[in-house]
């Protein structure tokens, strides 16, 4: 597997890899620790089953979906993940993770953004350091109970080891 996405990452900065399940992500980058810092200071780390569970301290995550493709364009293969998380309360808060390779088979989460409460992410997808993260939603003036339908795509970069808005800034042309 890891031969087949840096073969992919390698041919093109613009190759796009898909969205995968959590086997998949976790034969590439498995022992990740995420830091959720938008959501918890609890620090996870998920089991063989894509969840994390510590009840002391009512913290419960799971893998959404993930992606992997070369972030800061060092040519080393990097991976992200959404993780959905509750903390004991009615949300469940989304965040995507970049998680950038060591080139030593070592990977770690450098930065999170929180994408929403109780939305749904059917997937995401990684260009260079271009992510987008497709994002159902509610309208504004609908109850959190409701079913997000709405979609939306959140268009975010890795920048200096940030994940930012895409449209927070300018176009480079390097």
């Amino acid at each position: 597997m890891r031969r087949r996405l840096a073969l992919l990452v390698g041919v093109s900065a613009a190759v796009l890899v898909t969205a995968c399940d959590f086997q998949v992500f976790r034969s590439e980058f498995a022992d990740v620790t995420y830091s959720l810092p938008e959501v918890t200071d609890a620090r996870v780390r998920l089991e063989e089953s894509g969840r994390f569970t510590d009840e002391e301290a009512r913290v419960h995550s799971a893998f959404i979906t993930g992606t992997a493709g070369d972030l800061n364009g060092d040519g080393i293969l990097d991976g992200v993940a959404v993780l959905a998380t509750n903390t004991g309360g009615s949300g469940t808060f989304y965040t995507v993770h970049a998680i950038i390779g060591d080139g030593n088979g070592g990977y770690t989460d450098v930065d999170s953004f929180f994408l929403g409460d109780r939305i749904a992410v059917p997937g995401v997808s990684v260009s260079g350091a271009a992510i987008e993260v497709s994002i159902l939603d509610r309208a504004e003036d609908e109850p959190f109970v409701a079913e997000p339908t709405i979609p939306a795509v959140e268009a975010l970069v890795l920048r200096d080891g940030k994940l930012v808005r895409r449209h927070d800034f300018p176009a480079t042309t390097d």
